[in-house]
């Protein structure tokens, strides 16, 4: 058998993209060889930055003009290395990585990644929540044109990107009553032809906010009243509410009949001859009332 070549694998998964005031940059660390051998000892990673070429990427070329980074961190099993921006704003760089074998050979080049450099974006600042019907309202300071907007709850430990706005607003329409959320920013900018490629903030502070349901339901609509010969029956519109509970019904003024699920209801303490007068709430599992919808009357006969 010839002895191994231990070539560490060759780096795939290489990212790149500007972030704040840096490139950031992060690959996963082989920790086999091509032929399947562990790598124990720590390795010689050759991780480079440097313009992408005025007429198409060259390798050669690039390997020649780009600056090599020198602390690469291997504590880890992904490599986040940052590398200042200052010296390449407005330029297109490339950043790509390899790692040595022990006679300095490698497995190739890892996929290159290319960066659009704009001036830093600022971060944005003054991030604040409040409640919303059924939601919770943030609003901040930025002057990008996009910002992405991140949150984090107690069963979900790690940030997850909520959605995207264009304005430093933002309704979070898919919250739980009792549960503390805790909220982040960050503005983003189009960068470069790749359609995905962005430069992005600092993100901003985090905020925890737990939302409070103070907001009643809508009021009941197309109420109407029915008169039978010993009853009156009550119909209207169901409530298309998320925290719906039950309805409340007034004859007169005076409540009725409460906890009631469905849009309906029979009054069967009716008397001849009487003129009765009605009116529907909503209530939601908080308590909250809503108005009185518009009156509907019966006569019995």
């Amino acid at each position: 058998m010839p002895p191994a070549l231990r070539l560490p694998v060759r780096v795939v998964d290489l990212t790149a993209v500007e972030h704040g005031n840096k490139i950031a940059i992060r690959f996963t660390i082989p920790t086999v060889t091509t032929e399947a051998l562990a790598i124990r000892e720590p390795l010689n990673i050759e991780l480079r930055v440097g313009p992408a070429g005025a007429n198409g990427f060259n390798l050669e070329e690039w390997i020649r003009t780009s600056d090599r980074v020198i602390r690469i961190p291997q504590s880890n099993p992904v490599a986040d290395v940052s590398v200042d921006v200052q010296k390449y704003n407005g330029k297109t760089v490339v950043a790509g990585m390899r790692a040595l074998g022990a006679k300095g050979k490698s497995a190739g080049w890892s996929n290159m990644q290319e960066v659009t450099v704009v001036p830093p974006l600022p971060q944005p600042m003054g991030l604040e929540a409040k409640d919303g019907p059924d939601s919770v309202e943030l609003t901040w300071q930025g002057a990008a044109g996009e910002f992405r907007v991140y949150r984090r709850t107690p069963d979900i430990p790690d940030y997850t990107l909520l959605g995207t706005a264009t304005k430093p607003s933002y309704t979070d329409s898919t919250i739980d009553y009792g549960k503390i959320y805790q909220y982040q920013v960050q503005a983003i900018q189009k960068t470069g032809t790749n359609p995905d490629q962005y430069a992005e903030s600092e993100l901003s502070d985090p905020i925890p906010f737990k939302p409070y349901d103070k907001f009643p339901p809508a009021v009941p609509t197309a109420l109407s009243a029915i008169a039978g010969t010993r009853t009156i029956e009550l119909v209207w519109e169901r409530s298309a509410e998320r925290d719906f509970a039950s309805y409340r019904v007034y004859r007169n003024g005076q409540k009725v009949a409460d906890n009631l699920t469905a849009p309906a209801y029979s009054d069967k303490d009716v008397q001849p001859g009487m003129t009765y007068r009605y009116e529907v709430t909503a209530l939601d599992s908080t308590g909250n009332e809503s108005a009185k919808s518009a009156a509907a009357e019966a006569t019995i006969p």
